[in-house]
């Protein structure tokens, strides 16, 4: 079946990011396979905003969102998960990491509140959904 899952997680929102997880961990049970969490952070890329951001904050954000990752991974996943951390658009960044690491599931949540937002720019798991070269799970409603 599935041999690498890519799960992108927000860790701003532990509780969803543990009922993911839990969703793709099942998931992976199943035919044994790896399950790899990608967090991103976002990047500073407009120059009005990139200016005013020092290498050394961009560095402690980084650090601060790894031990976040971390600790996340040490009280809700399997020890065997791993973890990579981007910076950038996150959709782009979500399939980035599924090709380079080979990932031939992708599981996302896409959270139908936020319904205002996406009149003016599709969501998150929409263009993972239309772009990847991989299959796509779309988790909505979780209970977390």
């Amino acid at each position: 079946m599935f041999k690498k899952i890519l799960v992108p997680v927000d860790i701003d929102y532990p509780k969803t990011a543990a009922a993911v997880y839990q969703k793709a961990a099942a998931l992976a049970q199943m035919s044994n396979a790896e399950i790899r969490l990608l967090s991103v952070m976002p990047d500073f890329g407009m120059p009005i905003v990139a200016s005013f951001i020092t290498e050394e904050v961009r560095k402690e954000a980084l650090k601060r969102c790894e031990t976040s990752l971390r600790a996340f991974i040490k009280d809700t996943c399997d020890p065997s998960v791993s973890y990579t951390i981007r910076t950038g658009k996150n959709w782009e960044q979500i399939l980035k990491a599924a090709d380079r690491w080979g990932a031939d599931l992708i599981v996302v949540y896409h959270n139908r509140q936020r319904e205002v937002n996406e009149v003016f720019s599709r969501s998150c798991a929409q263009r993972v959904t239309d772009h990847a070269s991989c299959s796509v799970l779309r988790l909505r409603n979780i209970e977390a």
